[in-house]
């Protein structure tokens, strides 16, 4: 209705014309006192070509309009895409320039020790190897999940495969670090992708380890809450901060006491959790230690 209004406003003058030879017509036969009947039939004649007119013209209207709201469309299109690229190159900038930043630590230390080698320099090496990985690891898993391109295999995964792997490549850390594993294997089953479900895994158990010492970490499985909970005794969270350490470079309080911090792994995290639709839950007190839960989808058996 409101196209065929905008319609006759857009066909205004000729209407307005119309009706003014009309007028003009009566007033002829008026003055010179030409039978009125011949008049009408002039005017039903105009009348007759002017619906044809109006005719044709409305279904060009309609195909102009059809384009028109097309090109709108694209328009908006293209400029929301353009607006999605400048901030997604924003973020890939400010991810690197702090990865840059970030990676620089480790490398730095191995100098160092290996220009005051010891006997315990072969195990410190090895442990500033594993940051070097886990930040080019971490650099290569952002591409990807910036990649929209990147298709995910959804199937059923074994978590305690998942774990264990997990559990030995990390085990130098919890040698170095002195930190106590409480872990009973189990036989749960989530339906996800294996990649990027081990990927988010290993963020939370990493961060875990990087703010315990001398202390413990409990990994198990919430049957009933469908979650797998990763809990350590470590320096905890400051409860202003836990909102926002999944912020991207946000550290906060641990991050100054704790120069490994980055404020990227949580990001990841939480990009791949929620392309995942897997919730992350956390509890933690100052000095007491931190619980992260991974709160998976319903669909889950238990085998």
């Amino acid at each position: 209705m409101k196209l065929f209004l905008d319609y006759l406003k857009s066909q205004s003058v000729i209407l307005f014309g119309y009706l003014l030879v009309c007028i003009v017509f009566i007033t002829i036969s008026v003055l010179a006192t030409i039978e009125i009947a011949y008049v009408f039939l002039g005017i039903e004649i105009l009348g007759f070509i002017l619906f044809i007119y109006l005719i044709v013209h409305w279904f060009q209207y309609q195909k102009l309009s059809n384009v028109k709201d097309d090109n709108e469309r694209l328009f908006n299109e293209n400029k929301n895409l353009k607006s999605e690229m400048l901030n997604q190159k924003d973020d890939l900038n400010a991810y690197f320039l702090m990865w840059l930043h970030q990676i620089k630590t480790p490398m730095t230390v191995s100098k160092l020790l290996l220009e005051k080698p010891d006997e315990t320099t072969n195990t410190k090496l090895k442990m500033q190897l594993m940051y070097i990985e886990q930040y080019i690891n971490m650099a290569m898993n952002y591409l990807k999940m910036i990649d929209h391109s990147t298709d995910m295999d959804i199937t059923q995964v074994n978590l305690d495969d998942i774990i264990k792997n997990l559990l030995k490549k990390y085990s130098l850390l919890f040698i170095h670090n002195h930190i106590s594993l409480e872990y009973q294997s189990n036989l749960a089953y989530v339906i996800s992708d294996s990649q990027w479900l081990t990927i988010l895994i290993e963020q939370i158990l990493s961060n875990a380890l990087k703010y315990t010492e001398n202390g413990k970490i409990a990994i198990q499985y919430l049957e009933d809450k469908h979650a797998l909970e990763i809990r350590d005794t470590g320096i905890g969270i400051r409860s202003e901060d836990i909102p926002k350490i999944f912020d991207r470079g946000y550290s906060g309080f641990n991050g100054r006491m704790n120069e490994k911090s980055s404020g990227l792994g949580l990001y990841l995290a939480r990009k791949i959790s929620e392309r995942l639709n897997i919730q992350i839950e956390v509890e933690s007190k100052l000095s007491q230690g931190s619980v992260f839960r991974l709160v998976f989808p319903t669909n889950l058996t238990k085998m």
